[in-house]
């Protein structure tokens, strides 16, 4: 597995990777675009070499280099505040450390810039906030009503 900065050329397998992890709440495939202009270094992919598709269909002849995950941050109006804004992983991929690794690249990243403190939300369902916790997340708050009603959201801090 290769983890690298994301280009162009990569937006809409990040679009469809989005989709598939959060359905109606995913970004729309525009603002990944925008965002990569804004902080190019904050988004990155990870690709695997496969000699499958993205459904599990057998790609006949050479393997292909695939993206599986992508992570993606930025940097809050306060210079020291950055946030992780989504992270996904292709099911097919998961349980693999494929998100811890994309994760903590971009705690890095974030960090050498000069935040100090890390932010996101995650659903109080997603299995994804053990992770989170893992890398040293802890529980700010919760909010009923984060994105509108019935919709809420952990709000989870990590200092550097």
């Amino acid at each position: 597995m290769n983890i690298r900065s994301a280009t162009k050329a990569d937006m809409a397998q990040i679009f469809q990777l989005e989709q598939a992890a959060f359905g109606a709440h995913c970004y729309p495939d525009f603002l990944f675009r925008q965002l990569w202009e804004l902080w190019p270094h904050y988004l990155l992919v990870a690709e695997q070499e496969s000699d499958l598709d993205v459904e599990g269909v057998e790609i006949k002849g050479e393997a292909v280099s695939q993206l599986v995950g992508f992570v993606l941050g930025g940097m809050g109006e306060v210079r020291h505040q950055g946030w992780i804004m989504s992270l996904a992983v292709a099911e097919q991929a998961r349980g693999g450390g494929i998100g811890k690794k994309l994760l903590q690249q971009l705690i890095d990243k974030l960090t050498q810039d000069g935040c100090q403190q890390l932010r996101l939300t995650v659903h109080p369902d997603n299995s994804a906030a053990s992770l989170y916790h893992a890398l040293g997340f802890e529980h700010e708050s919760t909010e009923v009503d984060y994105f509108g009603p019935n919709e809420p959201r952990h709000v989870l801090v990590r200092s550097a």
